[in-house]
């Protein structure tokens, strides 16, 4: 990965130190979580320099912002399983390998640390939220092309899908019941019960999505 500021200075990077360095940072998060995240941590963790880490990274914020970027990239890329029940139950699926793994515990840090940190909460704004509902926003316009949804979506009602499909996971992660964690490390997997809790969700979701009253697309902005 070669971020904007190495690329005005003209600085060729390798490649394979990036991505262990991007590796390294969402393994300090989740082990020892924002407190524990510094820049002379990850480059040890990484078997780097600060040295070539600040020559890819100018502060630790502009670090975090390629780590939250990889966290959704990494999850939520490719996504397009030819129904809208299957991409809905892909998405939630991918959604809650991701809280449920190491990435997720790094994800989880920086979204504790955003309450305190405005420039941190308009990273995870950017780079994970309007990810997320980018991702949605797909999903559904490929469904209303297919005839699955009878009307497109308003922003309010995109913003408020997104925010409950991110909310679930969050609220699984901290509260639910260990065996009702999706399958780790294992695409589009998750355990018994955790298949059922995305089955649920997926339900109320299309509920939503495709209630007779929806205005069609043709009349909606």
């Amino acid at each position: 990965m070669v971020t904007s500021d190495e690329a005005s200075r003209g600085r060729p990077t390798d490649p394979r130190l990036d991505e262990a360095l991007i590796a390294a940072a969402i393994a300090v998060l989740g082990d020892q979580g924002f407190g524990g995240f510094t820049t002379s941590a990850v480059a040890r963790r990484a078997g780097a320099s600060t040295a070539s880490l600040y020559r890819r990274w100018t502060s630790k914020h502009a670090l975090l912002a390629d780590v939250a970027t990889r966290i959704v990239e990494d999850e939520f890329g490719g996504l397009d399983a030819g129904s809208l029940p299957a991409d809905l139950r892909s998405l939630l699926t991918r959604k809650q390998r991701l809280f449920d793994g190491p990435a997720g515990s790094a994800l989880l840090s920086l979204m504790g640390q955003a309450a305190h940190d405005d420039e941190l909460r308009a990273i995870l704004r950017e780079r994970v939220y309007l990810a997320a509902r980018g991702a949605l926003e797909s999903t559904l316009q490929r469904a209303v092309a297919r005839g699955e949804v009878p009307g497109s979506l308003t922003p309010p009602e995109l913003d408020l899908l997104a925010l409950v499909a991110i909310g679930t996971g969050l609220a699984r992660s901290v509260f639910g019941e260990p065996d009702a964690r999706a399958g780790a490390g294992v695409p589009d997997s998750a355990t018994p019960a955790a298949a059922e809790l995305v089955e649920l969700e997926v339900a109320v979701l299309l509920g939503l999505l495709v209630r007779p009253d929806r205005p069609p697309a043709t009349s909606r902005h």
